[in-house]
Order: C-alpha cells, then sequence, then structure tokens
C-alpha cells in the first residue's frame, strides 16, 4: 500500500516470520517490549521506513533485508542513522530521501555513515549535503549504480580519487546547476558506462 502512513504497528509483526515484503509510504517499526524479540528473517524489501525506526536494535532483526528506503528529517536522526546502516550486512540497495523543509544547507555529514559494503546500488534525494560525497562514497567497494538526485549536494566541486568507485558503471548527477569543478583522479570510475547529468548550468 504505496501511499499509506503507518505510525503504529502491531507487537505481532514480530511474529510474521515469512513476511518478504513491506511497501507503504512510510512504516514505523518498534520494538518488541519483552526482552526476546524475533527477527524477521525473510524480510528481504522494505518502503519507506521511518527513520525512527532505523535503530541498531531494529535493523539488527532484519538480518536478510536487501532493499530499502528511508524517508524523514535526515539531520534529526544524524548520529542514529549513521551508525546502524551497518547492521544490514546484506542490504543490496539503499534510498534516502530528507523530508525536511528547511533552508539551507543541513548538518549532514556523509563521512560519518558507516555503509554496509554490500551495497550495489544508492540514491540520495534532497540531502542538501555540506560536504562532497564522493570521498566517503567512492570507498563501497561494489557501487555500481549511485544517483544523487534533486538538492542532494549543493556546493561548487566535486572530486574523486585514483582508483575511487572501483565498479560503478552508472551515475546519474540530477539538477546540480551549481556545479562548476569536477576532477577524477586516475583509474576513478574507470568502469563507468553511463553518466547522466541533468539539467547542467555549465
Amino acid at each position: 500500500i504505496p501511499l499509506s502512513f503507518i505510525d503504529h504497528t502491531p507487537e505481532d509483526i514480530w511474529k510474521m516470520h515469512k513476511l518478504r515484503h513491506l511497501n507503504f509510504g512510510y512504516i514505523k517499526l518498534h520494538a518488541h517490549p519483552g526482552k526476546y524479540c524475533s527477527a524477521l528473517e525473510n524480510l528481504n524489501f522494505i518502503s519507506a521506513l521511518h527513520l525512527s525506526s532505523c535503530t541498531r536494535d531494529i535493523l539488527g532483526r532484519l538480518p536478510n533485508l536487501q532493499s530499502l528506503k528511508i524517508f524523514e528529517d535526515l539531520s534529526h536522526y544524524q548520529s542514529v542513522l549513521s551508525k546502524s546502516l551497518c547492521e544490514l550486512r546484506c542490504l543490496d540497495s539503499l534510498k534516502l530521501v530528507n523530508e525536511s523543509n528547511m533552508l539551507g544547507i543541513l548538518q549532514i555529514d556523509i563521512a560519518e555513515y558507516q555503509f554496509p559494503q554490500s551495497l550495489t546500488h544508492l540514491s540520495l534525494t534532497n540531502t542538501k549535503l555540506k560536504d562532497d560525497p564522493m570521498p566517503t562514497l567512492e570507498k563501497l567497494p561494489h557501487l555500481l549504480v549511485l544517483k544523487l538526485k534533486q538538492n542532494s549536494f549543493s556546493r561548487r566541486k566535486l572530486a574523486c580519487c585514483s582508483g575511487g568507485f572501483p565498479c560503478l558503471k552508472f551515475l546519474h548527477l540530477k539538477s546540480m546547476l551549481w556545479l562548476d569543478e569536477w576532477t577524477m583522479g586516475t583509474k576513478a570510475t574507470w568502469k563507468l558506462e553511463h553518466l547522466i547529468i541533468n539539467p547542467c548550468a555549465s
């Protein structure tokens, strides 16, 4: 139910061991109040999980999650989210959508994020990053697809270091009208097959 917003999920959801997909506008998962809480070992897709549910405790109970979309005000949950994503050791695809209405640069530091090394697809939307994300993202060893969508980055310079993005094949930079300079080190993105920049002022 993609247009539904679920603020309160029943505790019994943790007993639905055959559950594979959760598809809502957003859903909040709450940890079971008891001492023991089962893991949802068959759950492999969530869209979209509310940021308040992205704790180590909850993500650690989703051991085989492969595709995840997260949305809310990322700046309010920076310290929690940045350290909990590493619990998702099987994660293949991650979409981060910032829903903040604040103007200007937010205090989102992508360098603090401990992304799962298994990631192959990453998408950032409206994140308004304060620093160049490339030095952090280019270290993901299996990343194939990177999409920096509208308002994801608002600075004038991007830089990819030598050997960065060793597996990247698809790169989409959207609405980077302010981008003046993009430097590439030796053999950076050397496997790139598709590059989309739209629109681009320069």
